[in-house]
């Protein structure tokens, strides 16, 4: 975009600020309007489609204010809408091109745009088609013109979706290459997965009162034995009812903490994390066992009480790609960035096949 086009791109957008600042009236409309026409310019053009400023600035036009008051001054805000101008000519000049080229095999049925705008008059307008037409006049345009919008947004995103899906199939070699490349970023320090209950001190409960119930479940969790009756003891009832109760079941019903709906599970995490006193409980556990009843107190705050289950402990090394959860990441990088260099070798042969201009 040349320097002459930015500078219409800045005046339009200049007094679009301005328009905007008024109230949304049919004067204020047309006021945009008329701004739009006597600041228009052709700006490129696709297949012999021309590409106007107005329709860049349309891209942006929602997001000016927003831009203006990020701006650090006039030098950033002119960068900012000559970088958001060019990649807006940008994208439309691929769209124009993709429907051009999805127009050349074919067409949509009719009906998958009728479904778009029932669906949006449903939605947004409580199924009353006046108020509907009423907002596009409002907006400044037509019926008509609303359709072709829905039509073409309907083919890009068909022709993008068709292109992604190309890429969505991934091989073992191109995982193992991305691992073998990206294997510094899955060293883990030494790690381990646990389970904690939360207790606090009742705000009727004395401290020793408080110590006394977290010892108890601490006590009925290592042996499950005791839950029943403990649960009886201090009048907690199972909100599901399952055949086993366990820590994690516990959990959920009297941890006061944020991982109480995961049944206390906080997931896999750096040991170096945890506070010094939890991790020496920590190593001094093996998988599968229970804490005692852990004490902290801080100055003007109930006491609480961690109850800790380790269920796991890593030593310091590099997940491979055998962990699930790891060749899930992969792929999901693999299979991402396959895509993006789909759409890109996509928009350059679209370009190599069509005539575009800039001017």
């Amino acid at each position: 975009m040349n320097a002459f086009l930015i500078s219409c791109l800045l005046l339009g957008t200049s007094s679009l600020l301005l328009a905007q600042a008024l109230p949304k009236t049919p004067e204020r409309i047309l006021a945009e309007r008329t701004l739009e026409v006597a600041t228009d310019y052709i700006a490129g053009a696709a297949n012999g489609q021309p590409i106007t400023l107005s329709d860049i600035r349309r891209q942006f036009e929602p997001f000016l204010a927003e831009i203006r008051q990020g701006s650090k001054g006039e030098d950033d805000f002119r960068m900012k809408i000559e970088a958001l101008g060019h990649n807006a000519l940008e994208d439309i000049i691929i769209r124009q091109l993709a429907i051009t080229e999805f127009k050349a095999r074919g067409k949509i049925p009719d009906s998958y745009i009728d479904s778009d705008i029932e669906d949006t008059i449903r939605r947004d307008y409580g199924g009353d088609r006046n108020r509907f037409v009423a907002s596009l006049r409002a907006k400044g345009t037509t019926p008509m013109s609303y359709r072709k919008e829905i039509e073409d947004r309907i083919i890009f995103n068909y022709m993008v979706s068709e292109i992604r899906r190309s890429a969505l199939e991934v091989g073992p070699g191109k995982l193992q290459a991305y691992y073998d490349t990206h294997q510094a970023e899955f060293a883990r320090k030494e790690s381990v997965q646990l389970r904690q209950i939360t207790l606090m001190q009742g705000a009727s409960e004395t401290v020793a009162e408080g110590k006394a119930r977290a010892e108890a479940w601490a006590a009925a969790l290592r042996d499950p034995a005791k839950l029943p009756a403990t649960l009886a003891r201090y009048k907690v009832s199972q909100t599901k009812k399952t055949p086993e109760l366990g820590f994690a079941e516990i959990a959920e019903i009297i941890s006061t903490d944020d991982y109480a709906k995961q049944g206390g599970d906080t997931g896999w995490k750096p040991l170096e994390d945890s506070n010094e006193r939890i991790v020496r409980v920590l190593r001094q556990l093996k998988d599968g066992e229970v804490s005692e009843a852990q004490q902290f107190d801080i100055p003007g705050s109930p006491t609480f009480w961690f109850i800790l289950k380790r269920e796991g402990l890593k030593a310091a090394g590099t997940d491979t790609l055998d962990d699930p959860k790891v060749r899930s990441l992969v792929e999901d990088r693999v299979r991402s960035q396959a895509m993006k260099e789909a759409v890109e070798k996509w928009t350059a042969e679209l370009r190599a096949k069509h005539y575009v201009q800039y001017r």
